[in-house]
């Protein structure tokens, strides 16, 4: 029986906690097979709860999807419901244990040192918590507003010494014109959360501020809020991410595609991917309209723009040409994938498709055989190795014929 693993268990010696702590790291799909793409990094309070759901969406949302970038996910672990709640409480609330003072240090000066250091993550970080973690993420914003861009409270348990850190954002943001980072809070149908004071002082403070939003989801209870909002918080920061074919088609011409893609990269600090889904299309429609010259466009473009999609960009050209039947054009752009990247298994996989058309077939089996053997290497997902022993199993038949 073989293991299903979404991520690997790690551990830090803090000194700010004066202990070990330990959390878990899920690298996204293309992580070990595009070593030119750059990831945010989704920092999830009471991981060993939350990870599956929160990796399973952002893998959906990501990869699957395309409507945000690929993540890497830290589910930040805890000791037991008592400590993770002490953890958690503002140290200002008075009658209360509260450590939230060391842990905002072990997460910002030791546990985000050690992540950059160790994974190749772009300088854009989110930080999630739920219910007492909202609390924390809520103070965490208070306490320092520009340690993430942006801030993610579920259902946040704001009550805690009468309303305590409702007073303190009051007074702090009086002074303040806008909030420098992104803040979303969420409400369930769960009651004297405190959340509704809370909003009163955003309202209040920040009335035309755009950096805030709240979501109100009172036919959600405190458990099952979290899945909505981090899907709902994650369409807002990443709005602009997808191309509609509306806007595709507004377009003069690939040169605004690639505007598009360079302001994304502008508005969020790091060297974006293209989703091959829509690159897929954008290649598709000049292709089929013999639109050359915005297909050099787009080529030079994201050579010199988004180097991550250029293995990509050769990929879905070929296919282009295989469906037409050009096997030498398809080959020599599945090669210029494969000269990018030696590890593009879907270059040796698109390779065997043609050489299976010309009916060259022993060198049909090798293609495909190398594409599952580096496959296997780069931690291909699982559905991605079916389709690959797949096609090896349709090569076979067909030399049986």
């Amino acid at each position: 029986m073989n293991k299903i693993e979404i991520g690997n268990r790690l551990q830090i010696a803090s000194e700010f906690m004066d202990e070990k702590r330990e959390f878990q790291v899920y690298l996204p799909p293309t992580y070990y097979f595009n070593d030119k793409n750059d990831y945010p990094v989704v920092y999830l309070l009471d991981g060993d709860y939350n990870f599956h759901y929160v990796t399973g969406l952002i893998e959906l949302m990501s990869n699957v999807s395309g409507k945000m970038p690929e993540c890497i996910v830290v589910g930040i672990t805890d000791k037991g419901a008592s400590k993770y709640r002490k953890n958690c409480t503002p140290n200002q609330i008075k009658g209360r244990d509260g450590n939230a003072e060391n842990y905002i240090k072990f997460i910002d000066n030791e546990l985000k040192p050690l992540i950059k250091s160790k994974y190749r993550t772009a300088d854009y970080n989110i930080i999630i918590g739920h219910s007492i973690g909202g609390l924390f993420v809520t103070n965490f914003l208070l306490k320092k507003p520009d340690a993430f861009n942006a801030f993610i409270a579920i259902d946040p348990a704001l009550w805690l010494g009468e309303f305590e850190i409702i007073n303190r954002a009051d007074s702090i943001y009086e002074s303040k014109d806008s909030l420098s980072s992104l803040f979303y809070i969420s409400s369930s149908n769960a009651r004297g959360m405190g959340i509704d004071k809370y909003i009163t002082v955003l309202e209040k403070q920040f009335s035309d501020n755009k950096n805030w939003k709240y979501f109100n989801l009172e036919n959600e209870n405190h458990n099952s809020v979290g899945l909505p909002t981090i899907k709902k918080s994650f369409e807002d920061i990443f709005i602009n991410w997808s191309i509609s074919e509306k806007q595709f088609k507004s377009f003069k011409g690939a040169n605004e595609v690639i505007d598009h893609y360079r302001e994304l990269s502008k508005t969020y600090s790091f060297i974006v991917s293209i989703h091959p889904y829509f690159l897929g299309n954008i290649i598709y429609y000049y292709f089929n309209l013999d639109n050359k010259e915005d297909l050099l466009v787009l080529e030079n473009g994201i050579k010199e723009h988004f180097p991550s999609s250029l293995e990509e960009f050769y990929n879905q050209l070929a296919l282009n040409y295989f469906e037409i039947k050009e096997y030498q054009k398809a080959i020599e752009n599945y090669n210029k994938s494969i000269t990018y990247n030696s590890s593009s298994f879907n270059a040796y996989d698109g390779i065997s498709k043609v050489y299976l058309a010309q009916g060259k077939y022993e060198s049909a089996i090798l293609s495909s055989e190398k594409s599952i053997e580096l496959a296997k290497t780069c931690n291909a997902r699982q559905w991605m190795l079916n389709q690959l022993i797949a096609s090896l199993e349709n090569i076979k038949n067909e030399t049986k014929k």
